[in-house]
């Protein structure tokens, strides 16, 4: 049986299609094309084509989006080495996409070296993360690095696919983003799409 597959839908790769990968553990969720298409559109509003990080890949789509769009340079971050694999030998295979087999966790200092302050993060977590209440510990804990490295570098546009509206339990990091970001939280057929734009260019 063929993979299924998904097409890029706007920019110089528009039409070509991405071969999803086979369900890790039984997980499989994907973003969808009007999710997909309405993040972007709220990038393009907000911040000037520049790097690119897909955290948490999975299918690696948003990471192809947005090389076809014209954000450069472009980064994959996936823990599951099944799951990378496919990424590497399947789908970013002849793009230029760079790839870290590791936890977003550890790619922070990467993603706060850039000083043009147009670096664009897109985080989507495993929605088993997400408890119940709207909380989640690893998306904190993402956060309360940035706060932790960042030492005066510019801070990355965080867009943020969640099941439910966002609940911060971490007072640290609940203090931290209403000084450095302002939160932009929409609804998109039931999934929340969030987006943090920092407050100024040397996110002061």
């Amino acid at each position: 049986m063929k993979p299924a597959r998904i097409s890029i839908s706007q920019g110089e790769l528009k039409g070509r299609s991405i071969p999803l990968p086979p369900a890790v553990a039984g997980h499989r969720h994907f973003t969808p094309a009007l999710f997909k298409d309405a993040a972007f559109q709220l990038l393009e509003n907000n911040v000037t084509p520049g790097p690119f990080w897909d955290l948490c890949a999975g299918s690696g789509q948003m990471a192809m989006e947005a090389l076809s769009r014209g954000y450069d340079p472009v980064y994959l971050v996936e823990l599951d080495r099944q799951r990378f694999q496919w990424l590497k030998n399947r789908v970013c295979a002849g793009y230029s996409v760079q790839l870290h087999n590791k936890d977003f966790l550890r790619v922070v200092p990467l993603i706060l070296a850039p000083e043009d302050g147009s670096t664009v993060c897109f985080v989507d977590l495993p929605y088993s993360f997400w408890q119940r209440d709207g909380s989640c510990e690893k998306l904190e804990s993402f956060l309360d690095n940035l706060r932790k490295h960042q030492e005066g570098r510019p801070l990355p546009y965080i867009l943020v696919q969640a099941p439910a509206p966002w609940r911060i339990k971490q007072e640290a990091v609940q203090a931290w983003l209403k000084s450095a970001y302002g939160t932009d939280q929409r609804d998109y057929r039931g999934q929340k799409l969030i987006l943090l734009t920092p407050n100024s260019p040397q996110n002061a």
